[in-house]
C-alpha cells in the first residue's frame, strides 16, 4: 500500500537535514581541515610525453592546460571525478524514487544510497580515479531499465565497452573492477533477452575493457620514471601525513596548532613515481610485504561493509536477497569470469577493503534497481523497522566510512 507523500516528507525531512549537515562537514574536513591531495593528485602524474606509459590519461587531461595552472587543472580533474561520481548517485536517487508509486520504501532506499560504504563517504574522502568508472557503471545499469529492444541494448553496452576501454587508460584497475557489476546488471535488469544475446551484450561491454588493460599491461613502459619525475612541478601543498603521526598531533593540526607541507614534486617522486618501474611480480612482492595480519584486516572489514549493505538493502526493501541471487542461478558462467577479473588487484593491489568496496558496488548498484521492481517495496515498513533504519542513516551520514577504506594498504 503506497503511504501520503506528505506524511513521508515530514518523517524524513529531519534525515535529510542531517545528512545534508554531515555531507558538508565532511566535505569541509578533507578541504579545509585535512587535505590529503598530495596524494590524491598523484594519480595523475604520468602522461605520454615520454612514451606510452599507464595512467597517462589522467596527465594527457591536466597538459591540455598551460603548466602555470598545472595544480588548477589537476585539482580540476580530481574533483571533477567526486562530481561524477555524486551526480549519478542523484540520479540513481532519482531513479529510486520515481520508478513507480511513491512508498516509504523508496524514500528509505532513496535516502539509503548516499550513506553506503561506495558512495558519498568514499567518494570525499578517498576520490580514486574509478569514481569515473563507477558513474558510468551506474548510469548504464540505470539504462538497462529504461531501454526496450535487443538493439538498443546492444548499443548501450558497446557504448559502456568503449568508455571502460578509454578509463583503463586512466586507472587499468577499472574495467577489471566493474566487470562483475555490468555482467549482473546484464543479467538481472533484462528480462526479456535470450543466452546469446546476454553473451553479446556482457561481451560488448566488458572485453573491451579488458583488451585495453591488456594493451597497458603489455605496451606500457616500465623505465620512465626518472622521466616522468623530471616533468612534474614544483609547488608547495599540505601534506598532513608528515606530522600527523599520533590521533592528538592530527587534531592539532586540523585545529591549526601545527601545520605542515611538502614539494609536491619532491613528495611525488620518492612516494608515487617508483611505481612506474615495478613489474607485476614487484607488485606482488609489495602486497605480501604488508604481512597477513593486516592483508586479512583489510579483507575483513571489506567483507563486513559488503554484507551490512546488502542486509540494509534487504531491511529496507523487504525484498530478499535469494529472489536476486536466483536470477544468477542459470546464468553462472558469465558471472564467474568477470568475478575472476578481480583477483589479478587482489594479487597486486594492497588496499583489499577498496576492491570489496567495489565488489560491494558491483553487486548492491544491481540489487538496489532489482529490488524497486519488485512488488515487496510497496509494503509499507513495520514502525520498528523505520525507527531503527533512522538511526542507522544517521550514524552512516556521521561515520566517514570512506576514510577506512583501507586498513590493509
Amino acid at each position: 500500500m503506497a503511504a501520503n507523500p506528505d506524511r513521508l516528507a515530514g518523517k524524513y525531512v529531519g534525515i535529510s537535514i542531517w545528512m545534508a549537515m554531515c555531507a558538508a562537514s565532511h566535505v569541509y574536513i578533507v578541504v579545509a581541515l585535512f587535505s590529503n591531495n598530495i596524494f590524491w593528485l598523484t594519480y595523475y602524474v604520468a602522461d605520454y610525453d615520454s612514451g606510452f606509459v599507464r595512467r597517462g590519461l589522467g596527465g594527457e587531461l591536466i597538459d591540455l592546460i598551460p603548466v602555470e595552472n598545472y595544480f588548477t587543472a589537476a585539482h580540476t580533474v580530481l574533483w571533477s571525478s567526486v562530481g561524477a561520481w555524486l551526480i549519478a548517485v542523484g540520479v540513481l536517487m532519482r531513479h529510486i524514487l520515481h520508478k513507480g508509486a511513491r512508498s516509504e520504501r523508496r524514500v528509505m532506499l532513496a535516502l539509503l544510497a548516499p550513506v553506503l560504504p561506495f558512495s558519498l563517504s568514499y567518494a570525499v574522502f578517498t576520490p580514486h580515479p574509478e569514481l569515473f568508472g563507477m558513474a558510468a557503471l551506474l548510469l548504464f545499469t540505470i539504462s538497462l531499465t529504461k531501454l526496450h529492444g535487443h538493439r538498443c541494448r546492444v548499443l548501450a553496452c558497446a557504448l559502456y565497452g568503449l568508455t571502460m576501454a578509454v578509463l583503463a587508460l586512466l586507472h587499468e584497475a577499472i574495467p577489471l573492477a566493474l566487470s562483475l557489476g555490468a555482467t549482473l546488471a546484464i543479467i538481472v535488469l533484462v528480462k526479456d533477452a535470450t543466452r546469446a544475446q546476454r553473451r553479446l551484450c556482457a561481451a560488448l561491454a566488458v572485453a573491451p575493457g579488458v583488451v585495453s588493460v591488456l594493451v597497458v599491461a603489455v605496451l606500457g613502459r616500465r623505465d620512465i620514471a626518472a622521466k616522468l619525475c623530471a616533468q612534474i612541478p614544483h609547488g608547495r601543498l599540505d601534506n598532513p601525513w608528515a606530522v600527523a603521526t599520533t590521533p592528538q598531533r592530527a587534531l592539532d593540526y586540523m585545529l591549526g596548532r601545527i601545520e605542515s607541507s611538502s614539494d609536491y614534486h619532491d613528495w611525488a617522486c620518492e612516494n608515487a613515481i617508483p611505481i612506474f618501474d615495478a613489474d607485476t611480480s614487484a607488485a606482488v612482492h609489495f602486497v605480501m610485504q604488508f604481512g597477513p595480519a593486516r592483508l586479512l584486516g583489510s579483507f575483513s572489514l571489506g567483507m563486513l561493509f559488503f554484507a551490512a549493505t546488502l542486509g540494509l538493502i534487504r531491511v529496507c526493501s523487504a525484498v530478499p536477497l535469494g529472489i536476486f541471487v536466483s536470477d544468477l542461478r542459470s546464468h553462472r558462467v558469465l558471472p564467474m569470469l568477470s568475478g575472476s577479473l578481480l583477483v589479478p588487484l587482489f594479487a597486486t593491489g594492497a588496499d583489499w577493503t577498496r576492491w570489496w568496496i567495489l565488489i560491494t558496488f558491483d553487486v548492491a548498484g544491481v540489487y538496489l534497481l532489482a529490488a524497486i521492481d519488485r512488488p515487496e517495496i510497496e509494503r509499507r515498513p513495520r514502525a520498528r523497522t523505520t525507527k531503527v533504519f533512522g538511526w542507522v542513516i544517521v550514524a552512516l551520514a556521521f561515520l566517514p566510512t570512506g576514510a577506512a577504506n583501507n586498513l590493509g594498504g
